[in-house]
């Protein structure tokens, strides 16, 4: 099986307390960055609010964006 080393695939496991509540809806702190990754986002976008090339959605306009992490939710369950 060969493997794509080009892209780091890194998963983590989000407790309840990972989760906050902003003014656009619920988010969690982005791992790269630590910028709100609001859900509506993630699901759309594939970005957090530092996602680097779209100063438009970032925090603080004063602050370069300086994030390229790509973000993906995964829905697990067990039965």
């Amino acid at each position: 099986m060969a493997t794509d080393t080009s892209q780091q695939d890194a998963r983590m496991e989000l407790e309840p307390d990972a989760f906050h509540e902003g003014d656009e809806g619920f988010y969690v702190d982005c791992p790269e960055c630590g910028s709100p990754a609001y859900l509506t986002d993630v699901i759309e976008k594939g970005r957090c609010r530092g996602y680097l090339g779209d100063p438009e959605t970032t925090e603080n306009v004063d602050q370069e964006p300086t994030c390229s992490a790509e973000l993906t939710l995964e829905l697990v369950w067990e039965s």
